[in-house]
């Protein structure tokens, strides 16, 4: 069990590194004024897309690991928030997987089919309740990690400022670059998180 947990901390680390760098370097690069099919068939869109995969999965195996070492501190709220979590973290996983090996595709053989896509209602709510079930996940399992108080409080509420002030920044006039600095936050949390994960006995 401790090496599985120790395990699930360092994917929590290197997940959390991956969120950080992909935002600071790869997302500033996205041509998005440039329409959704150039965006979607060009390469930085690719390699964002799948590094973002690759960091859903890796963060879905830290809430794993840190639901199994604190479930007793927990209790049912805390349980609630890890099942959130994970679900959340599987739904991103299947965003970035369509993302990468469907919409890309579409983008690549019928432009106008995606935009058709772009448009449809049931599309938009599949993706942003991924989204959002990921971002409720997180958020409450931040609250459970620091009742709990089994891991450093600070990246507990570090992970729960990084989350609140992603939406909250990308609002103001900071637009995008505000969204940078919420998920730098973030991430930041969660790799101290993982780093004490990392280190269970």
């Amino acid at each position: 069990m401790n090496g599985f947990a120790r395990g699930c901390g360092i994917a929590l680390v290197v997940g959390a590194a991956l969120l950080i760098l992909i935002n600071v370097i790869l997302t500033p690069l996205l041509p998005t004024q440039q329409g959704e099919a150039v965006l979607r068939t060009s390469d930085i869109y690719l390699l964002r897309q799948s590094g973002s995969g690759v960091t859903a999965l890796l963060l879905l195996f830290g809430c794993l690991g840190l639901h199994l070492v604190q479930r007793s501190a927990s209790g049912a709220f805390g349980t609630a928030a890890f099942l959130i979590s994970l679900v959340g973290n599987s739904l991103l996983i299947a965003v970035e997987w369509a993302n990468v090996f469907v919409l890309r595709a579409v983008a690549q053989s019928n432009p106008g089919t995606l935009i058709a896509l772009d448009k449809s209602s049931l599309i938009t709510t599949g993706f942003g309740s991924a989204a959002g079930l990921f971002a409720l996940g997180w958020l409450l399992l931040s609250v459970s990690l620091w009742r709990a108080r089994v891991f450093p409080r600070w990246a507990a509420l570090t992970t729960l400022a990084g989350l609140i002030s992603i939406p909250a920044l990308g609002a103001t006039p900071l637009g995008i670059a505000g969204a940078i600095a919420g998920n730098v936050v973030f991430g930041l949390g969660l790799m101290g998180l993982g780093r004490a994960l990392a280190k269970t006995e």
